[in-house]
């Protein structure tokens, strides 16, 4: 599968917590932003005319996914989204025919007239960052939408028939009780959602709150992590919800298949500052900060100004080993072995015989405890390649 990622690096507040390449929203900005985009995704297929592979079609003509994701899409005007759908088809994205077409919004910016253009567009799947229902966590993380506006964008998106909507929670905040997020989930989960995602928090040493907890002014709670975790994912599995990746869990059919194509290292372009991509076997982004990305886009966007991360044979192992444990299909062992890799018992048997993974018919799975120790059941599976 091949997907397309379009970042938009705007957001109308940046989060305390936050430590993505991500600006304040300058409404003077918008159209220059635009503007770079379509230069860019346009250079990239006057380089790429044919696929590698030899097929006589561009490589955007080959996408099955596209993904909008941020800083947040929902904050640009209708005009400069209908804009960006409009170059991705002139360079050959048949926008109405891919697998999955997905877009992040945040409440505040969640709007009749922004979900209207976005479904005229051709989105069909919303994906909704709430974090929390509780107010006081959200103004303590630096959210800028109430509690209100949450359940309101909530039941906007979940009223439009056409539309997947997929909505994530974060946990392991400053001050939040295992009790409090665990009413969050039991919430969310209540409403008529295919997919749900949460995330434990991440503080970032350069982030506001990451400068709170290291003068002390905020504490995180590690001991609460795996309550939490563990007490969602039972409260999901009772309600329908499967855990097919560590932090996503979604109803059959549901599933994010534009991020499954990152956990199964299929190949993907992004444009805009600091996106990603992996395409013929190299992985690549665009320079992040958005000054040195307008240079790049102006100067033509050269390769020669791209961040490669060329892997080598562990780099490639590490993310087959990391990726597949990470999702519930599991690393399959025989694989492997089919690519002259063979995985001692001593790399997995502790774990087996703890209850926190299983092996059948070759394959290496997670279970139960086993996915708060997936770094180190990770660390211990690459230990043992030979």
């Amino acid at each position: 599968m091949f997907g397309i990622y379009i970042h938009v690096p705007f957001c109308a507040k940046i989060c305390d917590y936050c430590d993505f390449r991500v600006m304040p929203a300058n409404a003077r900005l918008f159209e220059e932003y635009v503007g770079l985009l379509e230069r860019e995704i346009r250079a990239f297929v006057a380089a790429h005319p044919v696929l590698h592979s030899g097929s006589p079609q561009n490589v955007l003509s080959q996408a099955r996914t596209l993904y909008l994701g941020g800083g947040t899409p929902s904050i640009l005007p209708s005009a400069c989204l209908e804009r960006i759908f409009a170059v991705l088809g002139e360079c050959g994205v048949r926008v109405d025919a891919l697998d999955e077409v997905s877009m992040e919004f945040n409440p505040e910016s969640c709007t009749e007239e922004s979900v209207r253009t976005a479904l005229s567009c051709g989105v069909r799947r919303f994906s909704l960052g709430l974090q929390t229902f509780s107010q006081t966590l959200l103004d303590r993380i630096g959210r800028r939408h109430t509690v209100e506006r949450g359940f309101e964008a909530l039941q906007l998106l979940t009223s439009l028939p056409q539309a997947k909507v997929s909505a994530d929670l974060m946990f392991d905040l400053p001050g939040q009780s295992v009790d409090s997020f665990l009413k969050d989930v039991d919430r969310l989960s209540d409403f008529p959602l295919g997919h749900l995602s949460f995330y434990g928090l991440n503080v970032g040493e350069r982030t506001l709150l990451g400068g709170r907890v290291l003068r002390g002014e905020e504490k995180i709670d590690e001991s609460l992590y795996e309550p939490m975790y563990l007490g969602g994912v039972e409260i999901l599995e009772k309600k329908g919800f499967s855990r097919y990746e560590v932090s996503n869990f979604a109803k059959p059919g549901d599933e994010s298949l534009h991020n499954m194509n990152y956990w199964n290292r299929g190949e993907y372009i992004g444009f805009g500052p600091g996106a990603h991509s992996y395409f013929d076997g190299r992985r690549f982004c665009a320079p992040e900060m958005y000054p040195r990305w307008r240079d790049y886009v102006n100067a033509g966007s050269p390769d020669a100004s791209l961040t490669y991360d060329d892997l080598d044979k562990d780099d490639i192992l590490t993310e087959r080993v990391w990726l597949s444990l990470r999702q519930r299909s599991g690393l399959d062992l025989n694989a492997l072995a089919a690519d002259g890799i063979s995985v001692s018992p001593e790399g997995y048997e502790q774990w087996v015989k703890k209850g926190f993974a299983t092996l059948d018919g070759g394959i290496l799975k997670l279970v139960d405890r086993g996915w708060i120790f997936m770094d180190s059941i990770v660390t211990d599976v690459l230990n043992a390649c030979r």
